[in-house]
């Protein structure tokens, strides 16, 4: 089983490179609190971590005077060494999150006296032509640089996996539980349609396939659905499900507990890439977990054949709270002690 945890940001958007506000705060300028954070992780037994890099296009990405990609903005290699070096000297690997659905949610980011600064371009990952140009200016680049024979070939193998974008069937049609323009009624001025979220996710796993000996995954947001990244459309190594039971609402998506990855009924592996941390004792107001702790989820995994549960998050960034690791070490070790007798 592969044992992993959601870091997911420091700063969500701002960890690589310069950001939209014209200034940087990523990982180069955080190394410290970065090799703290990874020894930590490492010594609970955790071998993967999972981290968001240029969400909905606020940090890492140079923009041109018409709202299209342009490059990678700077300083972006100087944060993406400094995590992959970190993460070697410590002996954990990255699962790398290119984007987030929110890059399709139209939003405008502000200064602090209200000037708009940034609006998410959702064509920019929706079209031909805006895919065209993230390939060429931003993945290819990151590519040829960690990829065989880059520069920096050697940190590239620290990366474990790379996500194309966290949580897309939220933001396609044909996908949504419900379409009303997104989830929480979030304004999506131009979704996916599911062939070009499938182009998209297939160009970026072909390059990924051809240069470098990572996986490519993406992190499905619904058990549900789990048949669509199956699908061989998207080429991935492996299916990434997340799941958050509420009990309030049972009928919303399928339950994972006491489900074995084989119930699912796929031809690729499981890997549950998200679950609440705290089970029902740290959660939103709104949301009414099951009584399922980290240890709980890893049982899950190991006994219904999963390659793992990786729990959200180790830095608490929202209302689902902080991971206990020495809960998260307790049950790796309960684990790595071998498969229960009963």
């Amino acid at each position: 089983m592969l044992s992993g945890l959601n870091y997911p940001w420091r700063a969500y958007g701002c960890d690589f490179g310069e950001h939209v506000w014209g200034g940087h705060i990523g990982a180069s300028a955080n190394v410290r609190e970065i090799q703290d954070d990874f020894d930590a992780i490492a010594s609970a037994g955790v071998s993967v971590v999972r981290w968001f890099m240029f969400t909905d296009g606020r940090g890492g990405i140079r923009w041109n005077d018409r709202g299209e990609v342009a490059g990678l903005s700077p300083k972006t290699f100087d944060d993406v060494d400094a995590v992959l070096e970190t993460a070697a000297a410590t002996g954990v690997r990255l699962c790398l999150v290119l984007f987030d659905y929110l890059w399709l949610v139209g939003r405008t980011l502000t200064r602090d006296d209200g000037t708009p600064v940034f609006r998410t371009e959702p064509r920019e990952l929706a079209t031909a032509e805006g895919q065209a140009r993230v390939l060429a200016h931003v993945i290819d680049p990151l590519l040829a640089r960690y990829g065989r024979g880059g520069p920096r070939a050697d940190l590239g193998l620290v990366i474990h996996s790379i996500d194309v974008i966290n949580e897309p069937d939220w933001v396609t049609r044909g996908l949504a539980l419900k379409w009303r323009g997104g989830p929480a009624g979030a304004r999506v001025p131009r979704p996916f349609r599911i062939d070009e979220l499938r182009r998209l996710v297939r160009a970026v796993a072909d390059r990924v396939h051809a240069m470098t000996g990572s996986l490519v995954t993406v992190g499905g947001g619904r058990v549900r659905l789990a048949p669509e990244w199956d699908d061989p459309a998207y080429d991935l190594d492996f299916v990434q499900l997340h799941s958050y039971p509420d009990r309030r609402h049972p009928r919303r998506d399928r339950w994972l507990l006491g489900r074995s990855s084989h119930d699912l009924n796929l031809s690729r592996p499981i890997l549950i890439g998200e679950c609440p941390g705290n089970g029902d004792r740290i959660h939103p107001p709104d949301h009414e977990p099951p009584a399922f702790s980290v240890s709980d989820y890893v049982a899950l995994a190991r006994d219904g054949d999963y390659l793992g549960a990786w729990p959200w998050s180790f830095k608490g960034v929202d209302a689902f709270g902080a991971v206990d690791l020495n809960e998260m070490q307790d049950a790796l070790a309960t684990l790595r002690a071998g498969p229960r007798s009963d």
